[in-house]
């Protein structure tokens, strides 16, 4: 599959502050590799062994970064989720006050990442083992994943709503509803594998009109 800007790459900000050069590269590097072998042989099936195979070094130095493959899971989709918004992150500051613009924005990122193999694997896996073993790897999806990418919008919900500018009650709750409905009508039957093709349906349009709908119900006149 081919790398696209969502997935590591991984920047490791905060263990990368505690390594040499040489173990920079090679966190990436495990990284990287680990994120493959979790695309092509699922959760349950990967190993270590295969992870260290691949990316280089010792088992040793893979367990010292990241303590055990649950961790390592974790890791990756906490950085898909860092680094999906990374820039907009930087810069939310000057979307005060510009509530639409701020949701398109958001919204377009998201919608990039959705359209991405990698992403329809990694929800395949989670559909497919996310519930076994007490539900163990869900709990790290949603944790890791679902909400780290809607605390950006929860957050400029909170801003937007002390300063005035917004009438709604539960931000976070809000948050999730927004991705919810930017992701569908045909994310899920993408997941499944299914063949969609509708020639009328204009991601962008679908977006724009989520905006429009979420903006008139969150904006005080």
């Amino acid at each position: 599959m081919k790398k696209h800007k969502f997935y590591p790459d991984a920047k490791c900000e905060n263990t990368e502050e505690a390594l040499s050069e040489r173990g920079k590269i090679r966190y990436k590097k495990l990284l990287c590799a680990a994120t493959e072998v979790f695309l092509e042989k699922g959760f349950r099936k990967t190993n270590m062994n295969e992870i260290v195979k691949r990316g280089g070094g010792s088992l040793a130095t893979a367990y010292k970064f990241f303590g055990s493959k649950e961790e390592l899971f974790f890791e990756i989709l906490s950085q898909n989720a860092e680094n999906l918004f990374e820039d907009i992150k930087r810069s939310n500051i000057s979307y005060e006050g510009k509530f639409e613009t701020f949701l398109y924005d958001i919204g377009k990122r998201f919608t990039t990442m959705l359209h991405d193999e990698r992403t329809y694997v990694f929800h395949r896996l989670i559909v497919h083992e996310g519930h076994k073993n007490n539900a163990h790897l869900g709990k790290i999806f949603f944790e890791s994943a679902w909400k780290r990418t809607s605390q950006i919008l929860t957050e400029y919900f909170e801003r937007e709503k002390a300063k005035g500018n917004i009438d709604v009650e539960d931000t976070t709750l809000a948050a999730y509803q927004f991705f919810q409905v930017v992701k569908e009508p045909y994310f899920f039957a993408k997941v499944l594998g299914l063949d969609v093709d509708d020639p009328v349906f204009d991601p962008d349009k679908a977006l724009r009109q989520t905006v429009k709908i979420f903006s008139k119900g969150m904006l005080k006149s």
